[in-house]
């Protein structure tokens, strides 16, 4: 369906710092996680309800003077959710075109957010400041995970958002 890549260098981090953090960050956002290397690994989250398989991808390489962070998330739909996807294209046309634009819109802001919340997160652990000036949600109060803005319960725990004052 899609995929996003951004390589980042943390500046006098050395990889051993990063490693922990980076693996428990997206355990916490709800990824299954498996090593694939020597500071590297992978791992998968699935959305059973809308059959949507998401994977992230990190590695990271000692550079001169710190560590180079390579991140990639993609996300695709699975059997389930071409299957599903046809069923509604055959019987609701016209609001199933308006209504895949929309959550392919959503998936890839999901991507965002949650790629904008771990380099957040890396540089703050790194003591280098936001990531980007990119706002970001709150993370969920109870389980950590990324949450998009217009979301009111954690997809993951059930846990609801707080009102907005």
């Amino acid at each position: 369906m899609f995929e996003k890549r951004d390589v980042r260098t943390l500046a006098q981090v050395k990889r051993d710092e990063v490693w922990p953090r980076a693996w428990d960050w997206w355990a916490r956002q709800g990824f299954r996680l498996e090593p694939t290397g020597p500071y590297r690994f992978r791992g998968s989250s699935f959305y059973a309800r809308i059959g949507l398989r998401r994977e992230v991808r990190l590695g990271l390489d000692e550079a001169t003077g710190g560590t180079t962070v390579d991140l990639a998330f993609n996300a695709s739909l699975t059997d389930e959710g071409l299957v599903g996807g046809a069923v509604a294209a055959v019987l609701f046309l016209p609001v199933a075109v308006v209504g895949g634009a929309i959550s392919y819109t959503e998936y890839e802001t999901d991507a965002q957010n949650l790629m904008n919340a771990f380099w957040q997160y890396v540089n703050a652990a790194a003591g280098q400041g936001p990531a980007s000036p990119v706002p970001v949600p709150p993370p969920c109060s109870r389980c950590g995970a990324a949450l998009l803005p217009d979301w009111k319960v954690c997809p993951y725990c059930g846990t609801s958002r707080p009102a907005a004052p």
